[in-house]
């Protein structure tokens, strides 16, 4: 039989095979008596097993989590699989779907006969025709052998211990076993392997049990060579201290785990309220040395991710990739996730996430498992004791964590509004020798790990759906939890879960967004929350549709409400154009998982990205030039407060010395050229262009989201931004950083940036010719001798709390101001004339700082917060983000001593943090002072 001819397996399946066909058509009129959907073959996904080992290896189980695309697998289907061209027993236990039926994930095992030293080896996933199903792995079959793991915690000379063999036991005689019990949770069901999740309390020989840490162990059992006996066994051991109303601590221990002969001892933890980690043990230490390699660029198909540049990760990179992660160590995470500048784990994936995609390499893999692991050390995951799952706000419409002060006095009165409050009220921290800062009327945790939601990482998304364990599926639900509890409560609704004005930041908005929608479509159709989850969203797109959408006076612009920044002398008429990029990725990503009403709320916002590129056309002289679409900030309403009517009134408020040259005319350039005191290239936008990072990259996912929205201009759009002359590259180039490296998914195969099609000339006619002699650009003035000449040895990366002091904002703590803003005197814009700024900033700073204990005292937000009004997360935010200035792309950017970047793009004034510290910002180069992003 002569093969198909080639294709995009993707797009098409291949034809069925005649032997095949004339079979699934014999049986499927018997299927059809039996009102049964006939199973036809066709190939749905091809991935790879990979030996990780130098010697053979047989029965080889591979479990792990599969995304389908939309109707790759309908309802009824039969999923099958071969190794290798031959078939193999495939065990698929659904998870996910579609409205229509069509599978969406699943946990799939499959059994490798064999498996030559390291090989690797196609794992074809078909469509085909109904196979016998055979006896399910047992949990009295795994009691049956003398498995058995154990956890014991030595807490101050005393020992606390928990056996898995227990728990199963007590759970087999319960019968107790099932999908989503809370004594023991069936998570895997099938005859090539069962898995179970049973918990308890840590216990002291005495018959006393720890308060605070509890157990649980996902106990994988494989079905053994023969049959109804059981071979290799993997347990999950998972150590929280994650109850949500237990009065906090903070218990120190050495941990040691064991399974047969297979151990682990931790190093010496401090495990602060509302943290976890894992560590996976096998039975005996008999485990298969094998990878499962996903298609990534059948994931990206699905749509359950964007769509990514084709990319090649440095060989040099993934030799040096972090593989694992120790119990709650922070890794490559961000320690306090507010902190100043660029972040690895921002984008719509971090970074390890974002490298799997482009490249899964098993080094790629493990980075992103790790990094993930690393998030168990944050203080997001808030268990309730009475169901056993992650806090809901439908049992708890009260429950806050940042407006906690106004609802800890709520719940001292004595009225019906004062106990449910008082229901629902976490309690803060005591005092004590691990945290000593703690008081009665403020939420704390004492964590130094500190989690910021403007700054989240996309958390277990991606590993849950390629691995399928139940660790990272529960991580996905925690994430999802937090989010809604963070919030206010009046702000979100209550129990609705609104997003829009619960969050002050733009970008805020932006990535709770897109944890909520993550965990509505990806975790199990049964998952005890996922119903309240897909009810937030909604009601979070609903509510945004009803504010701008469907709203007739809401801002011709596109933009979101949130932090507004001072521009020109006036507070509150400015925009971070890159946050709301991030906006329209999250709205498009929510559109393209089929969420209602998520596309009509992605084309509004659109009209930004849009409009930035495309205004110019129409007036090339006076209307927003493209090239200034990666400004830092930008002006978009008067000095009233009220909204500008168009692109070009932003443009003129914005950057009034560019009117009159033609947009990106050798005169434009040559007056950009004048404030960066440097050539300026035709086709040079603005922000660290050069980095994958930048400001540039940054509007590259808001523009690929908008490409794709069908909206008059919206492929003029990206036509340009692929036209710009200078893209990541070098040590900052998209191959090792692809955070923002996402392409438009209406662009054809091919090139990563095709040219433009029938772009607009570059240097069109202007409506009205400039005079022959435009005005000059007048230059800043010379830089005059530093005020405060750098320290000769700038302080070192990772510098500690006593030498680099933190100044961001406790995003758990409400009106604690720790820093001011200083403005330079500046031109309306400024592209990166560092010495001037330096110097100006310099000499702001040694004025400003006799002053800085008066502002901070008489600061409108140094007290606790009243009543409902402003938004105790807007109070924080006025810490926080309104004293943003300038975005630090990732490494290896040089930070010189000042504290200033070696470029500054954006728009002046620039407000800049006076008090001197580098407040953990994560590169790999010198850095005094932070400028704030």
């Amino acid at each position: 039989m002569q093969p198909d001819s080639p294709s995009d397996e993707h797009a098409r399946r291949p034809r069925l095979p005649r032997t095949l066909g004339k079979v699934a058509f014999a049986c499927g009129a018997g299927a059809l008596l039996m009102g049964v959907i006939p199973a036809f073959a066709g190939t749905v996904v091809t991935d790879s097993v990979v030996n990780l080992s130098t010697a053979a290896q047989t029965n080889v189980p591979v479990t792990f989590g599969q995304v389908f695309k939309d109707g790759d697998v309908p309802s009824g289907a039969t999923l099958t699989a071969t190794f290798n061209g031959q078939p193999v027993t495939l065990q698929v236990d659904p998870k996910a779907t579609n409205p229509d039926g069509s599978l969406r994930h699943a946990v799939l095992t499959a059994m490798v006969p064999s498996l030559a030293a390291a090989a690797k080896l196609p794992l074809t996933l078909a469509i085909g025709p109904n196979l016998p199903a055979g006896t399910p792995v047992t949990l009295s079959q795994l009691l049956a052998t003398r498995y058995d793991a154990a956890a014991s915690f030595n807490i101050g000379g005393k020992i606390y211990s928990i056996s898995a063999r227990g728990l199963l036991q007590a759970a087999d005689i319960a019968a107790a076993c099932r999908p989503w019990g809370i004594q023991c949770n069936t998570w895997l069901s099938g005859p090539l392997v069962g898995e179970w999740v049973v918990n308890g309390p840590v216990t002291a020989a005495d018959g006393s049990t720890n308060p605070h840490l509890r157990v649980y162990f996902a106990v994988r059992a494989y079905a053994g060579a023969t049959p109804g006996t059981v071979g290799m066994v993997r347990t999950d051991i998972i150590v929280e201290n994650s109850n949500a109303y237990a009065p906090q601590g903070q218990p120190q221990y050495t941990a040691t785990l064991t399974s047969g002969s297979a151990s682990y001892t931790s190093p010496a933890l401090t495990q602060y309220a509302y943290t976890r980690w894992h560590h996976d043990l096998w039975w005996n230490d008999v485990q298969p040395q094998v990878y499962l390699q996903q298609d990534t660029q059948y994931i990206q198909a699905s749509g359950a991710v964007s769509r990514y540049m084709a990319l090649t990760p440095d060989a040099s990179f993934l030799a040096g990739l972090r593989q694992t992660c120790a119990p709650l160590d922070y890794c490559d995470q961000t320690k306090t996730m507010g902190n100043t500048g660029a972040q690895p784990a921002i984008g719509p994936l971090p970074r390890w996430t974002s490298v799997y995609i482009i490249d899964p390499d098993v080094r790629a893999y493990n980075w992103m498992l790790a990094n993930t692991d690393a998030l168990g050390a944050y203080s997001i995951h808030y268990r309730d004791p009475a169901t056993g799952w992650p806090l809901s706000i439908q049992r708890h419409p009260d429950v806050t964590i940042i407006n906690w002060e106004y609802a800890n006095t709520v719940a001292k009165q004595n009225n019906a509004n004062g106990a449910q409050y008082k229901a629902d009220l976490l309690p803060t921290c005591t005092s004590n020798a691990v945290v000593g800062t703690c008081t009665a009327t403020s939420y704390k945790t004492g964590n130094p790990d500190r989690w910021d939601n403007a700054h989240q990482p996309a958390e277990s998304y991606v590993p849950y759906m390629v691995t399928g364990d139940y660790y990272y599926m529960s991580e996905l639900a925690f994430g999802a939890s937090h989010n809604e509890a963070w919030s206010n409560e009046t702000y979100r609704g209550y129990s609705k879960g609104l997003i829009d004005t619960s969050h002050s930041q733009p970008r805020g908005k932006a990535w709770v967004l897109r944890e909520m929608v993550d965990a509505a479509w990806l975790l199990p159709d049964s998952y005890p929350l996922k119903a309240e989850f897909n009810a937030d969203v909604n009601n979070a797109i609903a509510d945004f549709n009803a504010t701008y959408t469907d709203n007739p006076n809401a801002n011709p612009l596109g933009v979101i409400n949130g932090t507004d920044y001072a521009l020109n002398g006036h507070a509150n008429v400015g925009i971070a154009p890159w946050q709301q990029d991030f906006a329209t990725w999250s709205a498009n990503h929510a559109a393209e998982l089929g969420f209602a009403g998520a596309a009509q709320f992605r084309n509004w916002l659109a009209k930004f990205q849009i409009g930035l590129m495309t205004d110019w056309i129409t007036n090339p002289a006076q209307g927003f030039c493209w090239l200034m679409a990666s400004s830092y900030s930008l002006q978009v309403k008067d000095f009233s407060g009220n909204w500008l009517p168009d692109f070009t009134a932003v443009y003129a408020a914005t950057f009034p010395s560019l009117l009159g040259h033609t947009c990106n005319s050798p005169s434009m350039i040559a007056a950009l050229a004048g404030f960066k005191s440097r050539p300026w290239q035709v086709g040079e936008m603005p922000g660290y262009p050069d980095s994958a990072t930048g400001y540039p990259a940054n509007l590259q996912i808001g523009l690929a989201a908008a490409a794709d929205s069908g909206l008059p201009n919206a492929q003029m759009a990206w036509n340009l931004f692929a036209s710009r002359s200078i893209k990541p590259s070098g040590d900052t180039a998209y191959d090792n950083y692809p955070n923002f490296a996402l392409l438009p998914r209406y662009l054809p195969e091919g090139p990563v940036n095709p040219p433009p099609v029938n772009p607009p000339p570059v240097d069109p006619p202007p409506v009205t010719p400039p005079p022959v002699n435009p005005p000059p650009v007048t230059p800043p003035p010379a830089s005059p001798p530093p005020v405060n000449p750098p320290p000769a040895n700038p302080p070192p990366l990772g510098c500690g709390a006593t030498s680099c002091p933190s100044i961001v904002a406790d995003p758990q703590t409400v009106g604690q101001p720790k820093q001011v803003v200083a403005r330079a005197p500046l031109s309306r814009f400024d592209l990166g004339y560092e010495p001037v700024l330096r110097s100006a900033l310099q000499i702001i700073n040694r004025f400003a700082r006799p002053i800085l204990p008066r502002l901070i005292q008489s600061s409108p937000t140094a007290n606790t917060v009243r009543a409902r009004a402003p938004s105790p997360e807007a109070t924080a935010a006025r810490v926080s983000e309104t004293t943003l200035a300038i975005q630090r792309p990732q490494l290896p950017l040089q930070y010189r001593a000042s504290g200033l970047p070696p470029r500054v793009a954006g728009i002046a004034p620039i407000p800049v943090e006076v008090a001197s510290g580098c407040a953990g910002l994560v590169t790999q180069t010198r850095y005094a002072g932070c400028i704030r992003r």
